[in-house]
């Protein structure tokens, strides 16, 4: 009587985990804001983020994402048709900072797990004229991501800006 009720239990667990077609369920779109310039670098709500002078004057974040549910596209070239969107966007004191550019179709890297695709160091660049106009004030960064199947991720964090060491 045992070993009935066990088959039927792994039968049924077994089967939990595929759509009716006998694929596996789609992983849900989720997307982890992060920061990095080389590799991606974990964020989470109350963080500092650097506020980074390029070499030509502006000032940026540097913006990475996690990403998990949503086709990668092509990342060896700009043009595939099914590289996906992630825009990025930075607030502060219910004003937008970001200068409006930090919005990139292209495809998703492999990522450090299974199922998991990145994006790392982005440039968002900021709509300021020196570092200490944003140095302490809290932002908020946020990030969506989208592919062209239309399914959709978006993160927002609540860190604040400092000004990164390097910056003369």
């Amino acid at each position: 009587m045992r070993m009935p009720l066990l088959v039927a239990l792994l039968a049924a667990s077994g089967a939990a985990g595929c759509a009716a077609d006998g694929a596996a369920d789609p992983v849900p779109p989720e997307v982890t804001l992060g920061t990095g310039d080389v590799s991606f670098e974990s964020l989470q709500s109350g963080d500092d983020i650097y506020i980074v002078q390029g070499p030509q004057g502006g000032f940026h974040f540097f913006g990475s994402v996690l990403v998990r549910g949503i086709d990668p596209g092509d990342p060896d070239n700009l043009d595939a048709p099914d590289n996906p969107t992630t825009d990025f966007q930075v607030w502060s004191g219910g004003a937008r900072v970001d200068v409006m550019a930090a919005h990139y179709v292209q495809g998703l890297e492999p990522g450090p797990d299974a199922n998991t695709y990145e994006m790392i160091g982005r440039l968002v660049i900021l709509d300021i004229q020196a570092d200490d106009e944003l140095a302490g004030a809290q932002v908020r960064f946020l990030v969506s991501v989208t592919d062209t199947a239309g399914n959709s991720a978006s993160c927002e964090l609540m860190l604040t800006a400092v000004r990164h060491p390097n910056n003369p």
